[in-house]
């Protein structure tokens, strides 16, 4: 009996002991949080103001405010829209076959409907073919983006090198685009 009020205080002082550790462990990860962010916040600064309409491309890029007529987008009679092809193409880049069916149309300035659509028809197979073949080259991961971002932008060299003018299409749209096959 004599023995266990003394192995009372030997358990205390344990526990107490475990607790303390415990306690200086956390006050240091706090301060050593404290220290991390402090000099993170002072070091790097903050993230970079964003407003409203940047996209985040330089003001020059394809789809920069600068092409589409400002910060507001063009204005309604500014461009027009020309249909340049209806393609049925096939893709089998990553060994499953996948079908696709589509029709390609450009933005391009109002005051050059007429003339791209005189270009589109002299040089339609030219057009039919270049289109083919950015598509059966294309890689899964381009057809599956939302925007189609990186077809267009090779669509739209294509188009500049059969037109010899990079200025004159504007943007590229795919106002159809149907996928079909193993590979979807």
């Amino acid at each position: 009996m004599p023995d266990e009020p003394q192995a009372k205080p030997a358990e205390e002082k344990k526990s107490k002991g475990a607790l303390l550790t415990i306690l200086v462990v956390v006050g240091l990860m706090a301060v050593e949080g404290v220290t991390v962010f402090t000099l993170a916040r002072f070091t790097v600064g903050g993230p970079a103001a964003a407003h409203a309409g940047d996209t985040g491309e330089p003001a020059g890029g394809s789809h920069g405010a600068s092409d589409h007529g400002g910060e507001h987008g063009p204005s309604p009679g500014e461009y027009g829209e020309v249909e340049l092809a209806t393609c049925k193409t096939v893709n089998s880049v990553a060994g499953k076959l996948v079908a696709l069916q589509l029709r390609v149309s450009a933005l391009v300035p109002q005051s050059q409907v007429e003339a791209v659509k005189t270009l589109a028809t002299a040089k339609k197979d030219r057009i039919h073919d270049r289109v083919n073949f950015v598509f059966r080259s294309a890689e899964p991961s381009q057809i599956k983006e939302p925007g189609l971002d990186t077809i267009k932008r090779r669509i739209k060299h294509e188009l500049d090198e059969i037109f010899g003018d990079e200025k004159l299409i504007i943007d590229v749209l795919l106002p159809e685009f149907i996928q079909s096959g193993s590979g979807v």
